[in-house]
């Protein structure tokens, strides 16, 4: 089982440069000069990718020296230094939380995004309260989530022991690349089901006629699970604090956009997302209408899930230690940017 400093060392230098385009930042970033800024444009943190559209970087008050990059590569950016805050996965986030370098989230961007998604030939199992995961067709039950230690991963685990009182040995876990492969696997039928964030269950629903049904949202059983977060070093924090106001602040309003221009938002959404899912507009306008599409920079919002998180990271092997969300989160920043607002 990988640590957190072995999974650190694993991500290597160059990491720092090859990974999503990153470019290494300058060493000694944040003191006086430009704010480093990296962050992952997915959609859990589709806030960067409305505040690069709408030109909001350029325009704050403080000079922010912006990089996409993977949230692996901001893990190293922000544990060397190389990075002054970071949007990224909450749980990149506790292993910088859980790394030598002091840092804090200061910020949520999404919570609440994960489906439950079941084929339709097993899915009234689920209209009980519990069980549902019985061998078939003489086979385990079979539930696609990302990677193991994923956000994804977590509540797949989560929703089998705690929500639906079943054992994990009774379901193998599929672990799955990522939103284009759990898409193929589900339409392939290749697993029973998954757990997946938005869009893709929209695009599956929109664009298919997969018979799949949603059988559950995490916001039933992990109420404030978090997705995406900003994480800021505390020593640049310290030495900076209205530059990270003057973030949340934007970060606040890239939140308010989303919700007031649901339609300009979809556009920037199909813009970045589309690729191979073919995410057009209209499909992501439906992403964004879904109840489990919950955009938010208030950090309040996440607490208790992030907690949830964090025990299952530890135990996982993701963290050494299991972070309280006294230790994992700095409200005061947000509080001081928007609270009174």
């Amino acid at each position: 089982m990988m640590n957190r400093r072995a999974f650190l060392g694993s991500l290597g230098v160059a990491s720092t440069t090859a990974l999503s385009g990153c470019t290494v930042f300058g060493q000694n970033s944040g003191a006086t000069g430009p704010v480093q800024l990296a962050y992952d444009a997915a959609p859990p943190h589709f806030q960067a990718v409305v505040m690069d559209r709408e030109g909001w970087f350029e325009a704050m008050d403080a000079d922010f020296e912006t990089d996409e990059a993977s949230c692996n590569s901001i893990v190293q950016l922000l544990t060397t230094g190389k990075a002054d805050i970071g949007m990224i996965g909450v749980v990149p986030a506790l292993v910088v939380a859980d790394s030598d370098v002091e840092a804090h989230v200061v910020s949520a961007s999404s919570k609440n995004g994960f489906v439950v998604l079941i084929a339709e030939s097993v899915a009234d199992r689920f209209e009980a309260d519990s069980g549902g995961f019985d061998a078939v067709d003489g086979r385990r039950f079979t539930l696609g989530t990302y990677p193991k230690g994923s956000v994804s991963d977590i509540t797949a685990r989560y929703w089998i022991s705690n929500e639906r009182e079943a054992s994990l040995e009774d379901v193998e876990l599929v672990h799955l690349g990522g939103p284009g492969a759990a898409r193929q696997a589900l339409l392939a039928g290749e697993v029973d089901g998954a757990v997946i964030p938005e869009p893709t269950p929209t695009l599956i629903e929109e664009r298919t006629d997969a018979p799949y049904q949603r059988v559950a949202r995490v916001e039933q059983f992990i109420p404030g699970e978090p997705a995406g977060v900003t994480v800021v070093r505390d020593a640049f924090a310290e030495k900076r604090p209205d530059a990270v106001a003057a973030f949340i602040d934007r970060h606040a309003s890239a939140t308010q956009f989303i919700h007031d221009n649901p339609d300009q938002a979809a556009t920037y959404m199909s813009d970045v997302y589309g690729g191979e899912n073919a995410l057009d507009a209209s499909t992501a306008r439906a992403a964004l209408d879904s109840p489990a599409t919950q955009y938010t920079t208030d950090p309040h919002d996440i607490t208790s899930g992030a907690e949830v998180l964090a025990e299952y990271a530890h135990r996982l092997g993701k963290t050494d230690s299991r972070l309280t969300a006294d230790e994992l989160f700095d409200m005061s920043y947000y509080d001081r940017a928007v609270g009174d607002q």
